[in-house]
């Protein structure tokens, strides 16, 4: 297996009990001394704060979608705009308002469906911000320019999140291109929604399923093994060898009745493989690090020179 190499959490916590920050200090988190040299290239891009938002590499550049911005001063706090870089310094917006409305929690993926390459955007949580009206959903659209977006997939809604025809509306979820066997597929992994009509205590769904698409439109859901339910996690793919890694994530309790709650399987956040997204298999190699730093979530992981990273995010 790859050597694993996992990038230390730093936190900053408020105190409530006053106005003072906590000193990082505190928490005794060692200095980055990997193998990267971090460079700012710009202290404030032309696009506006946010989290929760979509990025990836396309055609030479850098591509940001979408995304939250609660401490926007003015305009739509769910952002649809669309902005590419060629050097991560100067940006150009493609598009204010895509028609796939403000989102976030979405996955962006580069597929070829067929027709070549393209940019795909995947699930989420919308918001139509002229009507306040918000939803989970498992739409699917594409771009060849980031200015015009075509839905290959509408938003559908089952009564039940075990249809074996379509994946459940979701976001936190991930999505990765991988080849097995000659054929590339998009594979969606795990997730989180709440179900309409129901009970806010029964409403939440952490996942734990697995779907492939060879054209992004039609999916077909895979009979997998359990890697814990999760969402907000990590996921990755060796493209030598097609093997797919998810990391981390967060969950929560599953209430199905009044004293009948489910938590994921042990060690749910330690780094899971697959070589075919049926059959995962949990990877144990960290005896050369502190395995608190498995707790994270809404972080990235890539492979680099035959290595894979775990970038820093939030701890869980």
């Amino acid at each position: 297996m790859k050597r694993i190499i996992i990038l230390p959490i730093v936190i900053l916590l408020l105190s409530f009990t006053g106005c003072e920050y906590e000193s990082y200090e505190d928490y005794n988190t060692p200095p980055y001394d990997g193998d990267f040299t971090w460079t700012q290239v710009t202290e404030d891009a032309d696009w506006s704060n946010r989290w929760d938002h979509a990025a990836l590499s396309y055609n030479d550049k850098l591509w940001v979608m979408g995304g939250y911005n609660p401490g926007g001063f003015s305009g739509d706090s769910y952002l649809s705009d669309v902005w590419s870089s060629s050097d991560g310094i100067e940006w150009e917006q493609h598009t204010e308002t895509a028609p796939w409305h403000g989102r976030r929690g979405h996955s962006a993926i580069v597929f070829n469906d067929g027709s070549g390459p393209a940019m795909f955007i995947i699930g989420g949580f919308e918001v139509e911000e002229t009507t306040g009206h918000r939803q989970y959903t498992n739409d699917v659209w594409k771009s060849t320019d980031g200015e015009t977006w075509t839905q290959v997939k509408p938003r559908t809604y089952h009564n039940t999140i075990d249809s074996l025809n379509d994946w459940f509306p979701r976001y936190n979820h991930a999505c990765v291109v991988a080849d097995h066997n000659g054929t590339e597929y998009i594979y969606l992994i795990g997730g989180f929604t709440q179900l309409e009509d129901h009970n806010a205590r029964y409403a939440s769904v952490y996942f734990n399923d697995v779907w492939r698409s060879t054209d992004a439109v039609n999916w077909e859901k895979l009979d997998n093994n359990d890697f814990g339910i999760r969402a907000d996690h990590a996921a990755t793919v060796d493209p030598s060898t097609g093997q797919i890694f998810i990391q981390g994530g967060i969950h929560g309790v599953i209430f199905e009745g009044e004293n009948n709650g489910s938590q994921p399987i042990e060690d749910w956040h330690f780094l899971w493989s697959s070589y075919d997204g049926i059959t995962w298999t949990q990877e144990k190699d960290y005896t050369d690090f502190d395995q608190g730093y498995l707790w994270r979530a809404g972080h990235g992981m890539f492979i680099y020179n035959e290595v894979l990273y775990a970038m820093p995010r939030r701890s869980n």
